[in-house]
Formats: C-alpha cells, sequence, structure tokens
C-alpha cells in the first residue's frame, strides 16, 4: 500500500509518559499494488494465496493458516 500522511499525533498518558515519547501517523491509502496471482473475482485479495510478513517487536510472523471466521460485512 502507498499511503500519504495526513495527521501526526502525540502519544499521551501516563502508561505513555512512563515508555517516552511516540507519535501515531494518520494515513490516507492511495494506491494498493497486488500481484496479479493474487486477484480474485477483478475485485478482491484471495485471501488464501496472501500471507502478509508482520513485524512485531523484533520478530517477524505469519498470519493463521486457516481461517477463523467472518464478519457479517464478509463478501468474498
Amino acid at each position: 500500500m502507498e499511503a500519504r500522511v495526513i495527521a501526526l499525533h502525540q502519544l499521551k498518558g501516563e502508561k505513555q509518559s512512563e515508555l517516552g515519547e511516540g507519535i501515531a501517523a494518520e494515513v490516507q491509502v492511495a494506491r494498493v499494488h497486488v500481484v496479479d496471482d493474487f486477484i480474485l473475482r477483478d475485485k478482491y485479495i484471495d485471501r488464501a494465496k496472501w500471507s502478509p510478513l508482520i513485524y512485531n517487536f523484533r520478530h517477524y510472523f505469519r498470519l493463521a493458516d486457516q481461517e477463523l471466521g467472518k464478519t457479517f460485512r464478509a463478501e468474498a
């Protein structure tokens, strides 16, 4: 995804004071780039083929291999 920064927000609160300074970036997605093989019915991302790499606290993870459920808004 390509995004533009819309605003920067100073993080506040007791816990944040203990941790140190922090800023949250509010962004607007401008474009989404998807490999053609991942496109389903010209409109959706094929979740069975997509396995994003997630970086969390100096460790890399992948999402679960199985779907846990859907929300009422799930179209595909």
